[in-house]
Formats: structure tokens, sequence, C-alpha cells
């Protein structure tokens, strides 16, 4: 068990493209309009980030979009599910790999705890 989560940390780190933000194309995934104050998505959460990263669907990688067995305090839920940006934060560049919310090494067990 802890191999695999050593392989999956590793395989954060590898280099990712530039992210919308970086790129200033807020209307990638945001709808904006006077007739919607506020922030809009133009899709579900999940499906946003999808919609670019396709191969995020694969077998291996983290489930999304469900409520977590266990509790987390220090990472946003969405509506009380664990999305892309639970664990990622498209907006800022934190400095970590893949715009990781937490250093790669501390990111699992921010839920995960292993004994």
């Amino acid at each position: 068990m802890k191999r695999a989560l050593i392989i999956l940390v590793m395989s954060f780190t590898a280099a990712g493209s530039a992210s919308p933000a970086e790129k200033h194309q807020c209307d990638n995934c945001h709808v904006f309009s006077d007739k919607s104050p506020g922030v809009v998505l133009k899709a579900p959460l999940s499906a946003l980030c999808v919609g670019c990263h396709s191969g995020r669907t694969l077998s291996g990688e983290h489930i999304v979009d469900v409520v977590p067995s266990m509790k987390i305090d220090e990472l946003p839920l969405s509506n009380g599910k664990m999305t892309c940006v639970t664990c990622h934060d498209p907006h800022e560049k934190s400095g970590y790999p893949k715009f990781l919310r937490v250093k790669p090494t501390d990111l699992c067990l921010k839920c995960h705890h292993f004994k």
C-alpha cells in the first residue's frame, strides 16, 4: 500500500502545462454575464476539469464526486464531495507541481492515514 502511495506521489511531480489561470483565460471555465452575478461555472466542477484532462478518469486515478469516508479538514469539498479542486487549485500557483494545494508527499496523508 505504501509503495502505491509513493508511486502516486511521484506521478504528481511530472511537469504539466500552464493552467487557464496562468493564461488568464477565465472564460474557459466561467460564464460572465450581467444577468448572473458572482462566479458561474460553465459546467459541473469535475466535468470542467475532465473536459481538458480526459486521461484523469482512467484506472488508477483518484475518484471524484464522492463523499469522503473520512473527515477532511484542510482541503475544500464541493457540496460535501471530493472534486479535482479538493487537491488542485487552478487559480493559484502554490509552488507545488500540478497546482497541488499542499506538498505532494503530504497530500495523500491529509485524508489517508496509514498505521
